[in-house]
């Protein structure tokens, strides 16, 4: 058969469309439905002088979250065994919402300040506007403490202690991006410089990584562009970081956008500028503005959401590159109508507001926190994540368990030395990455035998 040449054009184009409609189509149907987990909405959420109120009382407390007021919630992950964190940065503390849906305080004391760096109990010490957050699926968590100019973690025994204490004299009190390697050997962060007077303005915004050895260490600098850094994540198909830089305070909008990063003081826009034409389903990314971008979550397979602050809505893009507009929200008010149980996409009105931070939690379900509102909301994936092709590889003195696994799922991995159990006991939870995964069980070799068993994250 020939073609002239607007022929075949026309029939790659229908073909290339037909597949990133299907990729959007798997993509619905992989997850259910919306439900809101935390939050009641307030007529204001300032204070006369424009500072966040904070709404936090004590008769929260272990109570239903659906009931507990949040004050400006900036983030929020999840562990493996279905608890749900939030960095609630006006109440100066983390919460945990337990999967009988109570709200608990999990680090800080709701008062802004700084009374030591532990180890203690991670309600008895001080934190100031914790904005970012990073939660490991067995439960160790980590969070940016910017009024502190400190990182802190939270062990598995509730102990915070503070892992980076950064005295750059220079550090705004502000910063939101916080990213940990599974061995917590390496963390990147990012910061906001003092405005130089008469500017009220910050000058400038930075990326730091830090590790055991070296320290502190500037990855992208002033001359790198950033203004206003929010959130950060890993691409598992290319291993890069990718940073959203909300750029606020740039009056030229030029700034903002989602960015690769490359090597020390090198990045590549993904998402179009200000020059672009606003953020439309069906559009090339690249050729897209999006205003104001927050939150960046990455799939498996490289697709990702991600949703924007002034643009007020959460966007898929698939591996091609293309945009799909999945929740319709507003990024000029604090309206907040979100039903329970409805299926997105969800187009029809302005379900949110203002959202700050996508995630995915280590089942697979999509967090979202609409900042000004103060919800936090999930929707929830409904594929399965089961392990598979698992084997047990004798490597004394301590066995070897493997299985595929895929990067945006965690799993939990038990054991007993009856198989007749009836309840097996929790060893840990771990992270997964696109294919093989290995885990050593380090107390193998007290017991004469065991058996093993991974499952899917609740």
């Amino acid at each position: 058969m020939q073609y002239s040449f607007p022929a075949l054009l026309t029939a790659v184009l229908i073909a290339v469309t037909s597949a990133r409609a299907d990729s959007f189509q798997e993509l619905v149907a992989s997850f259910g439905t919306t439900k809101t987990l935390a939050g009641i909405h307030q007529a204001t959420t300032t204070n006369p002088d424009g500072s966040a109120i904070n709404f936090w009382n004590p008769s929260f407390e272990n109570q239903p979250a659906t009931n507990a007021v949040l004050s400006n919630p900036h983030i929020a992950d999840a562990d493996a065994y279905g608890n749900i964190y939030i960095a609630d940065k006006a109440s100066h503390s983390v919460l945990k919402i337990t999967t009988d849906g109570l709200i608990h305080t999990f680090a800080g004391t709701h008062v802004s300040g700084f009374n030591g760096d532990g180890p203690a109990p991670g309600t008895s010490l001080q934190i100031s506007q914790p904005n970012g957050l990073y939660v490991f699926p067995n439960g160790i968590v980590y969070l940016l403490d910017p009024g502190n100019h400190r990182i802190r973690r939270v062990g598995l025994d509730g102990q915070m202690t503070t892992v980076v204490n950064d005295t750059d004299p220079n550090w705004k009190s502000t910063g939101r991006a916080l990213w940990v390697s599974q061995d917590e050997q390496l963390i990147y962060y990012t910061h906001e410089y003092q405005p130089i007077p008469p500017s009220t303005v910050s000058n400038g915004a930075v990326l730091k990584q830090w590790t055991p050895l070296r320290g502190i260490e500037t990855i992208l600098d002033r001359s790198a562009g950033l203004t206003n850094p929010a959130n950060l994540d890993l691409n598992p198909i290319d291993g890069k970081l990718y940073l959203t830089d909300r750029a606020d305070e740039d009056t030229t909008r030029m700034e903002q956008g989602l960015f690769r990063i490359d090597g020390a003081n090198q990045r590549t826009r993904i998402t179009g500028d200000a020059t672009q034409p606003i953020a439309a389903d069906g559009q090339l990314a690249i050729n897209s503005f999006i205003e104001q971008p927050r939150g960046i979550a990455f799939q498996a397979d490289g697709s990702y959401f991600i949703c924007g602050h002034k643009d007020g809505n959460v966007w898929f893009v698939d591996t091609s590159g293309i945009l799909h507009e999945y929740l319709s929200g507003s990024g000029r008010k604090d309206g907040y109508s979100l039903p329970d149980d409805a299926h997105p996409p969800l187009l029809a009105a302005t379900y949110f507001a203002q959202p700050r931070a996508v995630t995915i939690a280590p089942n697979g379900n999509l967090l979202v926190v609409s900042n000004d509102s103060g919800f936090v909301f999930r929707v929830q994936n409904i594929t399965s994540s089961l392990a598979t092709n698992l084997t047990l590889r004798l490597a004394p003195p301590s066995p070897i368990l493997q299985w595929t696994a895929r990067a945006d799922r965690g799993y939990r991995i038990e054991s007993t030395s009856d198989i007749g159990a009836t309840t097996w006991q929790s060893i840990t939870a771990i992270q997964g990455q696109n294919g093989l995964i290995q885990f050593l069980d380090p107390n193998a070799a007290t017991s004469s035998q065991r058996y093993y068993r991974v499952l899917p994250s609740l």
